[in-house]
């Protein structure tokens, strides 16, 4: 047999791709997934995909699709597609997916241990080392979590690398903030790596943020021997200063590794044009461009989500999603450049509405149909901007839409939304105006050209796909009861559109 084949997407909720016997393309294929050693499934790759057959490859019936949640546990999730009867593994058929872990930790130790897992696979044999602040707690967080080791050791910083004793060595060592000098830090950690690890074994060390550090880690670590190291950025916590992760093998080859490419990641706000600066970066970067987006209006992706989906594929530039809602600097080991487009808040509420108003017949999301009104199609759009603006309940729209799309989820406990967004925004590679397209994407290409970044050519084309239902407008001013309720449910997203737009100009 001539086995030929790819997986596309190797996910928690799909597993797809195709399969085919090159010398007899009209046999059918069976492949098989594999889930933590388990086989859970045979799958047939029957079905039709219009590239394989204009590739000449059969009949173009060769493609198969998988969910495997059902087969998922917290934390880390080793996977793998083979050819059905063999133990030959489809390209690009083996990886692994970490799910959040729970149990009575924090969020933030959640955040961590996925991120941690993403690189590490815990063994009941090993011999954890916490070193430093919160090392104790560090061993509370894996009994709770349900982690399988053997062993823990809890040391405190040392102040001089030769007053580490361990009398066993470790397999993983842990240091949740250091707050020494550095280096000092970088004498204790290449003293552990020498002669108090074992080979191959795993340091992940975390930093207060800031600027300047994340260079500073990597050439500490290349200088411990470990030189493949993997930056992340955690929120310890509400009002915590954000940490910077390293986490990296140590005993491995010492020769210098190349730092993988930043991600360009495309934070689509609705009724932004944003549909058009995607199609943009797909049709350029064609499989390298992901998009994530799911049929739930309340969807909110997940760093351990996101951090899976870019460390499958390191060639990867970039992503569009309306469903990320946090936005570390590092993540996947690679530096986030964050980008997004703004508009005139009362021109996207309006455009909300005529979008609803043209595919409502078509919506399949339950969430989105549970937040317009049952006979959208029918209003007029002052009574659709009626119904939504007169819900006691959240709904997309109806009050500071994009303030809130940028900090609810990254600063909850914020005292002033307005004022968490534009840090969050100040925070981004980009913030365009959608009223000033041409201007921002010219202004975007320039500042990825400074930064030696592959972007695009040319201009994007951007249409009004649903003006034809547009309808009297004048009803939006103070004087109207509809209009004034409207004017006031975008206080905070315009004076957000405002400051992106003098940021243009700056």
């Amino acid at each position: 047999m001539s086995w030929i084949g790819c997986v596309d997407t190797l996910a928690d909720t799909c597993i797809s791709g195709w399969a085919a016997d090159a010398a007899a393309s009209d046999k059918p294929v069976q492949v098989q997934v594999i889930v933590n050693s388990l086989l859970v499934a045979s799958v047939p790759g029957d079905v039709f995909r219009q590239d394989l057959l204009a590739a000449g490859i059969g009949d173009g019936r060769k493609a198969f699709r998988f969910d495997p949640s059902a087969h998922l546990k917290p934390g880390r999730n080793n996977l793998e597609v083979r050819y059905a009867g063999t133990d030959l593994v489809v390209p690009k058929g083996r990886g692994h997916w970490v799910r959040r872990r729970a149990g009575g930790i924090s969020e933030w130790e959640a955040a961590f241990l996925a991120a941690l897992e993403a690189y590490y696979e815990f063994k009941p044999e090993d011999h954890v080392c916490g070193i430093g602040e919160g090392a104790e707690e560090l061993e509370r967080v894996l009994v709770e979590a349900g982690i399988p080791y053997r062993r823990f050791t809890s040391l405190e910083a040392p102040r001089d690398a030769a007053d580490i004793r361990l009398a066993e060595k470790a397999d993983l060592v842990v240091s949740w903030a250091w707050s020494g000098p550095a280096p000092e830090a970088v004498r204790v950690l290449k003293q552990l790596v020498q002669c108090y690890m074992n080979k191959p074994g795993f340091l992940a060390t975390g930093f207060i943020e800031t600027a300047e550090v994340s260079g500073r880690i990597r050439q500490a670590f290349q200088d411990c021997g470990a030189p493949r190291v993997k930056m992340e950025s955690i929120a310890p916590g509400q009002g915590a200063k954000r940490r910077i992760f390293a986490f990296a093998e140590t005993g491995g080859a010492e020769a210098q590794v190349a730092e993988a490419a930043p991600v360009l990641a495309h934070i689509h706000v609705p009724k932004c044009a944003g549909t058009s600066f995607r199609g943009l970066l797909e049709r350029y970067f064609g499989p390298r461009h992901l998009s994530l987006y799911v049929n739930d209006t309340y969807f909110a992706y997940g760093d351990e989500a996101l951090r899976s989906y870019l460390l499958q594929d390191p060639e990867i530039r970039g992503f569009s999603s309306h469903h990320v809602r946090v936005f570390p600097h590092w993540l996947a080991g690679r530096e986030m450049l964050y980008v997004t487009f703004l508009r005139d808040p009362i021109q996207q509420f309006v455009s909300y509405m005529t979008h609803i108003k043209k595919h409502y017949s078509g919506i399949t999301s339950k969430s989105l149909l549970e937040a317009v009104p049952p006979d959208a199609p029918r209003l007029t759009l002052r009574e659709f901007a009626g119904w939504l603006l007169t819900q006691d309940r959240d709904i997309p729209f109806r009050e500071n839409h994009n303030v809130n799309c940028f900090a609810r989820h990254s600063a909850p406990a914020a005292p002033d939304r307005f004022e968490a967004a534009k840090a969050a925004l100040e925070g981004f590679f980009f913030v365009g105006i959608t009223e000033r397209m041409e201007e921002s994407i010219a202004k975007l290409a320039a500042l990825a050209r400074a930064a030696g970044l592959d972007f695009p050519p040319g201009p994007i084309p951007v249409e009004n796909t649903s003006a034809e239902f547009r309808d009297d407008l004048s009803w939006i001013n103070p004087d109207d009861e509809v209009g004034s309720l409207l004017l006031r449910s975008v206080e905070k997203d315009r004076r957000l559109y405002d400051w992106a737009a003098a940021r243009i100009d700056e």
